[in-house]
């Protein structure tokens, strides 16, 4: 049984590879070319990784939280470098002054921005080691057996 495969733009949960039709044929559910099937998988993995940090970072306001907490922890960093804000615009000066001061406040102080960034680094080194032994396999079985561990 494969428990997610991802076939084109169609999403497949809990999948044979194969069936047995009426007159005893068997019909696959897989491609069963190699090459089409590493593809497949690769792309299965894509997808697997993507809604594994969804679920990790959680909804859009968390998301969105996280990228401008990150924003402020970098404006808070860049300060500290002493850049010269004259060549910024006087809104942007503005949005740079907001933001330290955000930082200022605690704001890029932030377990969900820690949170967000181990979950990406977790997700993305299982995607590492998961498309690195992908990579090692040629035979449709060995490639069909990846399928059915994902």
């Amino acid at each position: 049984m494969i428990s997610v495969i991802k076939i084109g733009d169609n999403i497949y949960t809990n999948i044979e590879p194969y069936y047995i039709d009426k007159r005893g044929k068997k019909i696959w559910n897989i491609p069963t070319d190699p090459a089409a099937l590493k593809n497949t998988l690769f792309e299965t993995l894509g997808w697997v990784v993507s809604q594994r940090i969804v679920r990790a970072i959680g909804d859009a306001n968390k998301k969105d939280t996280s990228t401008s907490k990150a924003v402020v922890l970098l404006a808070k960093l860049v300060d500290s470098l002493s850049p010269d804000a004259s060549v910024l615009t006087e809104t942007e000066r503005s949005a740079y002054e907001k933001m330290l001061a955000l930082a200022e406040a605690g704001y890029s102080d932030s377990a969900l921005l820690d949170g967000a960034f181990d979950a990406l680094a977790e997700h993305l080194a299982w995607y590492a080691d998961r498309a690195a032994e992908l990579e090692g396999l040629s035979a449709f079985e060995d490639l069909a057996a990846f399928a059915e561990a994902l």
